[in-house]
């Protein structure tokens, strides 16, 4: 693995891309944040989630994207953005 262990054991990952939304149109790239909640065992891991909240008179409506940082660094494999 090309990480470190950080918080409660999770990996501490080095830059990693962000891309726009995949389920919206929102022209900003994904944020990368951390777990701050310690229920689930989930403390301290990082996660990638689409910040599109609804604008009154416009049709973007608030986006649910989320996903786990590892899982979005293997969709990033997968799909020849990162080596």
């Amino acid at each position: 693995s090309s990480s470190s262990e950080g918080v409660h054991g999770w990996p501490n990952y080095g830059p990693v891309p962000l891309t726009r939304c995949p389920d919206c149109s929102r022209l900003q790239p994904l944020v990368r944040l951390r777990t701050k909640k310690t229920e689930n065992g989930n403390y301290g891991r990082e996660f990638v989630k689409c910040e599109s909240k609804a604008q009154p008179g416009k049709i973007i409506k608030k986006c649910n994207f989320f996903m786990w940082l590892n899982e979005y660094i293997e969709s990033l494999r997968l799909n020849g953005t990162m080596k």
